[in-house]
């Protein structure tokens, strides 16, 4: 017994529920798994899922009866659909879609005129038909309940000749020869598809071979879909398209017209649009170690000499020279030595045999952990058309100089600054990104191109350099000088990925670890139990860059999209600003 399924059951069984509530799209595909239903509901879901412009003119309340397909294009089901309920489809100028019940033809015709098999079938129709004079032949006919317009198309495409339908729904049965004799004039109004403009953002970028030239402004060359359409014309056929109104006029047979509007059609359909969400994480761990007694690279360092005489030339002890008066004594004395004659407090030897300095003795105790972990986050966010490249870039551009040394007239060296070569150089974040929508389904097809450029000198951050910078000294014989370079670090990824609308994908990951020990020690002294320790230096230092990126690309189908993503956005803003007041509300601990 065949039970009607309730509508609600109907289009659960069609699919997830959730595919009512999909924006609708041409491109869609579908989930039928029905026993019996009627034509019309199945049709009303198709055009729920679609959006297509389809009417039923008979046929509606007749049964379809197990139909099951899966993952098939909403036009091939809405033809499977109505072959079960005894209708077909078809498509008019405008693109509307009617599904219509007409007569079938069954019978046999042995070796009949062909002008005979005509007539039967617009008798049994009902349908106006002309045949042209042209038209003659016999041919050997049986059909067996079939539409009659398909019977029609197939009698005349077997004599070589053709069908073309008038105003009015009027048939005429003709020879292609005739229709080239027979041109017909229509403007096409293209919607979407537009020439590329003048003037293009130009995309700086190693990943681009060429894509942000300019177009030369030859709509002819510029514009593709204009090519593919005079291949299609006749010999006699003639194509002219007008820029500023987006039109396309063609003059040609009722045939080619027939191609041109099946074409357009196909071509000219609002493009998807993707909002892209990508988070890049840059984190830095840094564990430093320092301890023991570091002597420097020279290690302790003690001075040593020979004998010494305080007072030396000019002085001439015992001559009767003023000096003698001033600084000498009787008995040749030396002046350090007497206490009543000395002008210091400090009394010394006349003569210093060796001097033993501790004063070069350079000890620094170092006992020191550190920790230091930093996080640098971009999160850019773009929205490109399906199948456009597009980029982002965040950051800054730093220019930089470098020095050259030239022999002079004089045979000197002279030295100049100029702006190097390389320069400037941009330190940010750049993000290039082109999706791809996947013809009837939710899902995008990208290339994801992130990339972050980063200062990493070490001899910066001064009057001569800023941060970033590493510093090297040129010239010589006197003529010495400095100059800064910038040492930049980079990281890349290159990547093609399939996600669902709304799906976060994690396209990073990649962690460096870099170790460095440095151990020093006195010779010998450091060997001594517990003393030596006063001799050894122990340095380590571990640097872990950890490198992350999430991308999360979202289908934008309408203005409703768009608004429900600001909000969504905005959203994320208010909780992240009021987590933040929070904690700096909350007392330390």
């Amino acid at each position: 017994m065949n039970k009607t399924i309730p509508i609600a059951i109907l289009l659960a069984s069609f699919g997830a529920p959730a595919a009512l509530a999909q924006v609708p799209s041409l491109d869609a595909r579908v989930t039928i798994n029905v026993v019996e239903q009627e034509l019309a509901q199945i049709v009303q879901y198709l055009r729920d899922t679609s959006g297509a412009n389809i009417v039923v003119m008979e046929g509606g309340d007749d049964m379809v009866t197990d139909l099951q397909i899966s993952d098939v294009y909403w036009r091939d089901a809405l033809d499977y659909a109505a072959e079960l309920a005894g209708c077909v489809v078809e498509e008019d100028k405008s693109g509307v879609l009617t599904v219509s019940k007409p007569p079938r033809v069954t019978f046999d015709f042995p070796n009949a005129d062909i002008n005979e098999i005509i007539g039967t079938i617009a008798k049994v129709s009902g349908a106006n038909i002309i045949v042209s004079p042209e038209v003659a032949g016999t041919l050997t006919v049986r059909l067996n309940d079939v539409p009659w317009r398909n019977a029609l198309e197939e009698v005349v495409k077997t004599r070589g000749y053709t069908v073309v339908q008038e105003q009015r729904g009027i048939l005429r049965v003709v020879d292609p020869l005739t229709l080239e004799k027979q041109l017909v004039t229509r403007s096409y109004q293209m919607r979407y598809i537009r020439p590329r403009g003048n003037y293009v953002p130009v995309i700086k970028s190693e990943f681009i071979d060429g894509k942000g030239k300019p177009p030369t402004g030859d709509v002819n060359a510029d514009f593709s879909i204009l090519d593919a359409l005079r291949k299609a014309l006749s010999n006699n056929g003639e194509l002219d398209y007008i820029r500023s109104q987006n039109v396309i006029i063609v003059r040609d047979t009722t045939q080619v017209h027939e191609m041109m509007q099946e074409i357009l059609h196909r071509v000219d359909v609002e493009p998807a649009q993707v909002f892209i969400d990508i988070k890049f994480v840059s984190t830095t761990d840094t564990d430093l170690l320092n301890i023991g007694v570091d002597y420097g690279d020279g290690g302790p360092q003690i001075g040593f000499s020979g004998s010494q005489i305080p007072i030396t030339f000019p002085f001439t002890l015992g001559a009767g020279g003023f000096e003698d008066s001033l600084i000498a004594n009787e008995g040749e004395v030396g002046p350090f030595a007497d206490p009543d004659l000395s002008n210091s407090n400090v009394l010394g030897a006349d003569t210093i045999f060796g001097a033993l300095s501790f004063t070069q003795v350079q000890a620094t105790l170092r006992l020191l952990q550190r920790d230091t972990k930093t996080e640098v986050i971009q999160a850019p966010k773009l929205i490109t058309l399906d199948g456009n490249e597009a980029t982002i870039f965040v950051g800054e551009t730093v220019r930089y100089a470098e020095a050259k040394s030239e022999q002079g007239q004089a045979g000197g060296l002279q030295l100049s600054v100029e702006e190097a070569a390389g320069s400037p150089v941009e330190v940010g974040f750049q993000l290039l990104v082109r999706p791809y929508v996947i013809p009837g389904t939710s899902k995008v097809m990208m290339e994801v191109i992130p990339k972050e450029t980063s200062l990493s000198g070490t001899s910066g951050n001064s009057t001569l350099a800023p941060p970033g910078f590493d510093i090297f000294t040129v010239g010589a014989a006197g003529l010495e000088g400095s100059i800064a370079l910038p040492r930049t670090r980079s990281s890349t990824l290159v990547t093609e990925m399939m996600l669902d609308s709304g799906q976060t994908a994690v396209i990073g990951g990649l962690t460096t670890d870099v170790d460095t020990q440095v151990h020093s020690r006195v010779p010998y002294i450091s060997r001594i139990p517990i003393v030596g320790e006063l001799f050894k230096h122990r340095s380590e230092t571990r640097d872990r860059r950890s490198l992350v990126i999430f991308v999360t690309p979202t289908l934008v189908h309408s203005a409703e999209d768009t608004e429900f993503l600001l909000q969504q956005e905005l959203a994320r803003r208010r909780t992240r600003l009021h987590d933040e007041i929070e904690s700096l509300a909350k007392p330390a601990e």
